[in-house]
């Protein structure tokens, strides 16, 4: 089980302290894998013993081992990064939008860090493969939402874009089944209805799956499948949706490479259908 899943898993137990230490973490996991208990604590402004006492609770025996797993999953695929990043760095201006491709330039560069690429072609097969998909995205996520299901449309999927008022999003969900994907997007916090749509998900044997930035692993109740990548800029300003938007698109091109001969059959069809009705 990897560092996020296990984080996961504690959502709903973690005080607010140990949600301060976790969100630093994931947004910072290269620091935090190289200080101290101290300096992570010092770092958000809580106890050190509360880092401690968060490296339990997430199943390590010390700090030292919540230490080295950090280490683990993040250091090693570092390196390129932080090479990118520095060639992006020399030649960025001063610019608003210099500064904002350096930002977003960053962002990018980091996506493999979270989000492993058997990750995506897992997900990319459970979204080809289901049934149905239900989109839920409130809010800025809405733009996402449309594009996903105007992708996955293409590939001859029966795709719903679920509403954001509860009575509609409620009727759309009555018919929810097993062998259905709903996937969702959650940013600063989970959207209206999260634990509702996740819950009734389950309970009709649905697969769940969230698109999320560095919060994801503190979702509660836990979907089945968390795809978690910081976003560049300011934590509490300013954010873009770049990096959830080329998330979104490895998942589009990976599922139509996993059902490459269908999905080139369906897109010639649309073509056709495309021609007739213009």
């Amino acid at each position: 089980m990897s560092l996020l899943e296990k984080i996961s898993d504690q959502a709903a137990t973690l005080t607010p302290s140990e949600r301060r230490l976790v969100e630093n973490v994931i947004e910072s996991p290269t620091s935090a894998a190289l200080g101290t208990a101290g300096e992570l604590a010092k770092a958000v402004g809580v106890h050190e013993a509360t880092a401690s006492r968060l490296a339990k609770k997430l199943g390590f025996d010390s700090y030292a081992a919540f230490r080295d797993a950090l280490r683990d999953e993040f250091i090693a695929t570092r390196e390129t990064a932080t090479r990118f990043e520095k060639t992006i760095a020399e030649s960025s201006g001063d610019t608003i939008l210099g500064k904002l491709a350096h930002d977003e330039a960053q962002a990018l560069a980091r996506i493999e860090e979270f989000i492993k690429p058997e990750q995506i072609t897992e997900i990319a097969g459970l979204l080809i493969q289901a049934n149905r998909i239900f989109i839920y995205g409130y809010g800025n996520a809405e733009v996402l939402a449309l594009m996903m299901v105007k992708r996955f449309r293409r590939f001859g999927k029966e795709v719903q874009q679920l509403d954001t008022n509860p009575r509609g999003l409620a009727e759309q969900m009555l018919g929810l089944e097993a062998g259905d994907v709903v996937l969702s997007f959650a940013f600063r916090r989970p959207p209206r209805g999260y634990a509702a749509l996740i819950e009734t998900a389950k309970e009709a044997g649905a697969r769940t799956i969230i698109i999320t930035g560095k919060s994801g692993a503190l979702l509660a109740p836990r979907p089945d499948h968390i795809l978690a990548a910081p976003r560049s800029g300011d934590p509490d300003a300013f954010q873009t949706l770049t990096v959830p938007m080329t998330v979104c698109n490895a998942l589009v091109i990976a599922a139509g490479h996993t059902a490459k001969d269908e999905s080139l059959k369906k897109l010639d069809r649309l073509g056709q259908l495309i021609e007739r009705f213009e």
